[in-house]
């Protein structure tokens, strides 16, 4: 394994990672909400659709060029439509101080942390910007030529996971130390606002569809 590639991978999906968008607002939300533990299996989500999307940058950038172009309607529709309704969704959920200190105490199941990593990675999915930027990099810094190997190859997408995932142990940590900060009104003021920005999000995609 070389590790100036790992090096190069983590760098990278840190990068990738790191602009604010609707998962970012969707992670700091949950983990302001429901606590720490449902912020990283909502950055672990977002993470491993980043980590797919490397996959695909290295593997098949021609082949995953044509289909974002011949599908693109489809798929910006789709994004549009699903951040609409999780944005609607988390406005019209109610949270409470009381609520989010039963959740401090541990009380998070299964399901909700498999619910919080899988709609994170399907709002990752669904935006093509991602593998773009992903074959913009690669391509910048010729990763297809150093990587000329499977081994080779693995090792960047392990680099691009663990690079993305620490983007979002970052920003959960962050947001993790201002939780404590809000009262309940700030914690309700914080969700609406978080699911206004996301319905923001998903309006915007599907208006500059309409416009395109």
């Amino acid at each position: 394994m070389d590790p100036a590639l790992l090096i190069t991978g983590v760098i990278v999906g840190f990068l990738v990672a790191a602009p604010v968008g609707p998962v970012a607002v969707l992670c700091m939300q949950r983990t302001l909400l429901d606590g720490r533990l449902v912020g990283f299996a909502t950055g672990l989500g977002a993470a491993l659709g980043d980590t797919v999307f490397g996959g695909l940058a290295i593997f098949s950038v021609a082949a995953v060029e044509g289909f974002l172009l011949d599908n693109r309607t489809v798929i910006q529709l789709l994004g549009g439509l699903v951040l609409i309704g999780l944005g609607a969704r988390t406005i019209m959920v109610r949270n409470s101080r009381k609520q989010a200190d039963k959740v401090a105490e541990g009380s998070i199941d299964h399901v909700t942390l498999f619910h919080a990593l899988g709609s994170a990675f399907v709002i990752t999915i669904v935006n093509p910007i991602t593998i773009l930027a992903f074959i913009s990099i690669f391509a910048a810094i010729r990763v297809s030529e150093t990587a000329d190997g499977l081994l080779s190859s693995w090792t960047v997408i392990g680099g691009v996971l663990l690079g993305a995932a620490a983007w979002w142990f970052l920003l959960v940590s962050i947001a993790s130390v201002l939780r404590q900060r809000f009262t309940e009104n700030g914690l309700r003021w914080m969700n609406g606002v978080s699911g206004a920005v996301i319905l923001g999000f998903g309006v915007y995609a599907l208006l500059a569809l309409a416009w395109r």
